[in-house]
């Protein structure tokens, strides 16, 4: 059930073939007869963003297209917000031909479109009962959902037909290993295709329907459901800011969640309703205190004090003795405590809480307290994309980094390289030329330098970037190119630069910010503007590194 091999899947390889035809034609429509043994492998990296990064890369790849560009393309890369624009699109078998009607119906969507609460509950409550339930299935189904207005609860094979008809080039998506990402090693980055999920740096692959199912010594002991798009969106998209933005971000929507109606499938209001009721929000209240407290800076004793005289106060009379004599230790030692001690108190005294709180008289109150309960416990615990690890006692990779633990936690890939270079690198793929749009609103070459830093230390041919190109970082360029001898020519295209945004940067990056989750039609509008125009002013550099790679493909191989 698992496939150890550098080699690429075999519906890979039926897709690639029968997209080289359809690329074979397209650089005919650009001038640039050439056999299809010697068509060059040609890639289209989006960079993340959330929104911002989604709404770009369907400005872009509609500029693309009108320049006969994407039909040039065979492979398509996303991390993090660009993620969701390509696994939006590729529900649709002929969305190359259409990019500019489905640009139209998901930006109104986003502008206008309504999420839904019902629904985002039912997916949440059942995400709830599996023990690897993290912050990511809360951050998928209540904050990404109420971003884009849609909770997609297809599945990323349903997507072979897409890639397999020639009409497309081949997405690839990312996620890092959260425990070795800022120090990357040959586990650290993972890849999913409508074929199948691995990682490229081991060789190690298992049918994307299989990720998320238990697997021990390569095979496949329980079968799992396979993880619907909205869950991986969550998944690919969760570095939207800080630690501590997010943490408050899912503490705002949890209050969102214990807002909702809690008289279940029931029109009758039993007597003990009113009790359940005042016992979770309690709780919830409570959960809150202590999770405000991990926020507080040690040196805030004034703020701490503060929830720890509202907890006792408000808890005295509802808790156990023992309870509250475990709450006044906690404040006690907390100041004088680090930072692991604190969060063990802090878990310890949730613990306490449930076992004097809990215990509801109404079954869909007990439900909603475990999904309170657990995603405080991930809140505490920094817990994101907790998946089953089917390296797990695995014989076949020698890496005992990863086939030692039965868990993984994948998380965002921006917070390695916010682009997809490492899977695209791969040998096997065969890559030429990158065109690397890089939609972020901070250093417009911090991703090409981390890039071609991983490159060298993993022994990947990357062209020489010269740092004296990457000085303005304030003031860049629409496009550096970067070429070099056997490896890849790459054509990096900051989002906002001096030529689409003119004296106007700073007012851009900040408009646009990555953790700006709701966007009007006017913003919408004026960022596609401003992704369409880099392709618009870049079209006759793109059509030149064309020719290049095709007339002297021996230089980037």
């Amino acid at each position: 059930m698992i496939r150890i091999s550098k080699a690429l899947s075999e519906g890979e390889k039926t897709a690639t073939a029968s997209r080289k035809e359809e690329v074979k034609k397209g650089l005919e429509r650009l001038g640039i007869p050439c056999d299809l043994d010697q068509v060059p492998n040609i890639a289209v990296l989006g960079a993340g963003g959330a929104v911002r990064a989604m709404i770009s890369l369907y400005g872009t790849l509609v500029e693309l297209k009108k320049f006969n560009f994407l039909d040039c393309v065979m492979y398509l890369g996303g991390v993090s917000g660009s993620t969701w624009c390509l696994s939006t699109l590729y529900k649709n078998e002929d969305w190359a031909e259409n990019i500019e009607a489905l640009e139209k119906q998901q930006c109104e969507k986003l502008a206008k479109g309504q999420w839904d609460f019902e629904k985002a509950m039912k997916a949440l409550i059942e995400a709830a009962e599996d023990e690897c339930y993290s912050l990511t299935d809360f951050w998928s189904y209540f904050l990404i959902h109420g971003m884009l207005n849609q909770l997609d609860e297809s599945e990323l094979s349903t997507h072979r037909r897409s890639c397999e008809n020639g009409k497309n080039p081949y997405p690839i998506y990312t996620a890092v290993d959260k425990e070795t990402y800022q120090k990357q090693n040959a586990g650290t980055w993972f890849e999913f295709t409508p074929h199948e999920a691995g990682i490229p740096g081991l060789g190690a692959y298992v049918d994307i329907k299989h990720l998320g199912s238990i697997f021990e010594n390569g095979k496949l002991t329980e079968e799992g459901k396979e993880k619907n798009l909205c869950y991986l969106q969550g998944l690919w998209g969760s570095a939207l800011g800080s630690e501590e933005q997010l943490c408050e971000t899912v503490r705002d929507a949890l209050m969102d969640f214990l807002k909702q109606d809690r008289t279940g499938d029931s029109s009758s209001s039993p007597p003990n309703q009113d009790e359940d009721d005042k016992k979770l929000s309690l709780l919830f209240k409570a959960y809150l205190s202590v999770l405000e407290l991990q926020l507080y800076k040690p040196s805030d004793r004034s703020g701490s004090d503060k929830h720890f005289d509202e907890l006792q106060n408000s808890l005295k009379s509802h808790i156990s003795q023992k309870t509250y004599e475990l709450l006044r230790s906690i404040h006690q030692s907390w100041f004088s405590a680090d930072a692991e001690t604190r969060k063990k108190g802090s878990l310890k005294l949730c613990q306490a809480l449930d076992m004097d709180l809990g215990g509801f008289t109404r079954h869909f109150h007990s439900v909603l307290h475990n999904v309170l309960r657990k995603t405080y416990s991930c809140l505490m615990n920094w817990t994101w994309g907790s998946t089953r690890n089917f390296l797990y006692h695995s014989c076949e990779v020698s890496f005992p980094d990863l086939t030692s633990k039965p868990v993984v936690s994948l998380i965002d890939a921006g917070l390695a390289i916010n682009a997809a270079y490492p899977p695209l690198l791969r040998p096997q793929r065969q890559v030429k030329l990158i065109l690397s749009f890089d939609f972020s609103a901070g250093d417009p070459f911090l991703t090409i330098r981390k890039a071609a830093e991983y490159c060298e230390a993993h022994g990947i041919p990357f062209p020489e970037i010269d740092e004296r190109e990457l000085q303005d970082v304030d003031n860049p360029l629409d496009c550096y190119i970067f070429r070099g001898e056997h490896a890849p020519t790459i054509i990096h295209c900051p989002l906002f630069n001096r030529v689409n945004c003119t004296d106007k940067i700073a007012e851009y990056r900040d408009q646009f910010s990555t953790f700006k989750m709701k966007y009007s039609e006017e913003d919408i509008e004026k960022l596609l503007t401003a992704a369409k125009k880099n392709v618009v002013n870049i079209q006759h550099k793109i059509v030149e590194e064309i020719k290049r790679t095709v007339c002297f493909p021996s230089q980037a191989t």
